[in-house]
């Protein structure tokens, strides 16, 4: 309203300002030449200050503008990090969304057992016509003739209002496992948000892990490119000057493999576009969105013993404590289904009033007791029903529900161990895998040393950069994969365990 009230109002500038310029009546006689001159200028000046002040204020506008519509786009330059990919995705992914909105309704159910402790109110009205009080006449009123006496008195308006209340003072457990349950079911909510959060963490780091490997492989590729060209070059020139020991087999030979390396280049470009694009939908960030370019490294912590995660799986993983939160919801309704067999104790209160003002007296035929006058009545009452045969199957059918829950926190516990066991497992072979592919580059690249050395000293010619260069390029790919490999086991033991600091650091 501020910004619509600065931009409206130098609207209204000349038009104020153009009242000093006008003669009133009563005033003639103080207008002058210089008076109205004077009025002229303030009326040029108040115009043009008002035409500045809707520049600035379309000015304002925009920048408020552009404000509320900065948080849709990225900081020009900026590139997230995993930790704030990950804290956007928290954020922004519509499957935790989803999660939290059915938490909010668990929580509407435990405020809903909560208020079965407080009296159920229930207000009535009704309104109409009755007979009006017949005028007396002396003779006797029988059914028979009360009706034309009805008729001949005419009829009256009346309202009636009626407000009941329902105190309960002892259900014998109703209530109480209500909101045991209820609260249960929160739980289970709780840790079902836990579980698609631990879900969309591993998910960004797969996109985020894949976009890092894929802009190495592209690093790589350039670096292969920049050689193979230079050799090709090389052979090139030595033909052209009729040089002994290269030929065109050679020069095709360089060829080729350089065109095997653009070929799979595509595929590393197609993996980083993916990549980016789940960011993109993961984070919310739509424009101006990119990642660091830094490589992919080994995660700083050491592998712990299996024990550990076994331990913290038990301790923190969701499906457990799901299961634990149910076997408690499911116990709940069972004691629930056995109260329901007994009755409720309350006190119960009615008020009426009825408004009648064409009844002045007693009416034959009808009750007029109640009419123009106040009625209370409160009483202690119980309220049992009977259908004891329907309230037995229900309890039958709560207990197999419960039995359901034990078997599958059992089945929780035990295949936690068989699933951590197996993800520490492929965590150990992808750690061993690229520790055997580094090595393997690093002997590569000496081999790749030694035979450009002997290629400057004369003793080889360029076609012998092919096999050298080829098995370094195979040796580092591997190792990305294993790097990639390890990163995401680690992270799935994360997942697994419900342990965040088993995951690499963000």
């Amino acid at each position: 309203m501020r910004v619509l009230a600065l931009f409206i109002s130098p609207l209204f500038l000349p038009r104020v300002a153009s009242l000093h310029g006008r003669t009133f009546p009563g005033c003639e006689a103080r207008s002058t030449p210089s008076a109205t001159r004077r009025s002229r200028i303030s009326w040029r000046l108040a115009r043009w200050l008002g035409a500045l002040g809707v520049l600035l204020s379309i000015g304002i506008v925009l920048a408020l503008t552009r404000s509320a519509c900065a948080d849709e786009r990225a900081p020009d330059g900026h590139a997230y990090s995993l930790g704030e990919c990950l804290s956007l995705t928290e954020r922004n992914h519509p499957a935790i969304s989803a999660a939290r909105a059915r938490l909010g309704a668990m929580h509407g159910q435990v405020e809903e057992a909560a208020a079965a402790r407080a009296p159920l109110v229930a207000l009535n009205s009704r309104f109409g016509v009755v007979p009006n009080t017949p005028a007396a006449t002396g003779a006797a009123t029988t059914s028979s003739n009360f009706i034309s006496q009805s008729l001949s008195s005419g009829v009256g308006p009346f309202v009636q209002l009626g407000l009941t209340a329902t105190l309960p003072l002892y259900t014998f457990g109703k209530i109480s496992s209500a909101n045991r349950a209820a609260e249960a079911q929160v739980r289970v909510g709780e840790w079902e948000v836990e579980k698609e959060r631990q879900q969309v963490r591993i998910d960004v780091r797969r996109a985020f892990y894949g976009v890092t490997v894929a802009r190495d492989l592209l690093a790589l590729a350039a670096d292969a490119l920049a050689k193979l060209d230079d050799a090709i070059g090389a052979v090139r020139t030595k033909l052209a000057a009729g040089e002994r020991g290269v030929d065109e087999v050679d020069r095709i030979r360089l060829e080729v493999s350089r065109d095997d390396i653009l070929a799979r280049i595509g595929e590393a470009r197609r993996g980083e576009v993916a990549g980016l694009a789940a960011l993109r939908f993961y984070t919310g960030v739509q424009t101006g969105f990119d990642v660091p370019d830094v490589p992919l490294t080994r995660p700083a912590t050491p592998l712990g013993p299996v024990v550990t995660y076994l331990t913290a799986a038990r301790t923190h993983r969701p499906d457990v404590n799901r299961a634990r939160a149910g076997v408690a919801a499911r116990s709940a309704l069972v004691d629930s289904a056995h109260a329901n067999l007994l009755p409720d104790l309350g006190l119960g209160m009615q008020f009426d009033w009825t408004a009648a003002p064409g009844v002045t007296g007693p009416v034959a035929g009808v009750d007029t007791t109640s009419l123009n006058s106040p009625q209370f009545a409160a009483a202690f009452g119980l309220h049992w029903s009977l259908d004891v045969f329907t309230k037995n199957a229900r309890v039958h059918q709560a207990q197999a529900n419960l039995e359901e829950a034990r078997a599958l926190e059992r089945l929780a516990l035990g295949g936690v161990a068989t699933e951590v066991e197996a993800a520490y497992a492929a965590a150990v072979e992808a750690s061993t895998r690229e520790e055997t592919w580094g090595r393997a580059v690093h002997r590569a690249k000496g081999w790749l040393v030694a035979v450009r050395d002997a290629i400057d000293l004369g003793t080889k010619d360029e076609s012998a950069l092919i096999e050298p260069l080829r098995t370094m390029l195979l040796a580092r790919a591997n190792q990305l994969q294993a790097l990639l490999d390890t990163n995401m086991t680690r992270a799935e033991l994360a997942r697994l365990t419900g342990w965040e600091n088993a995951a690499p650091p963000s």
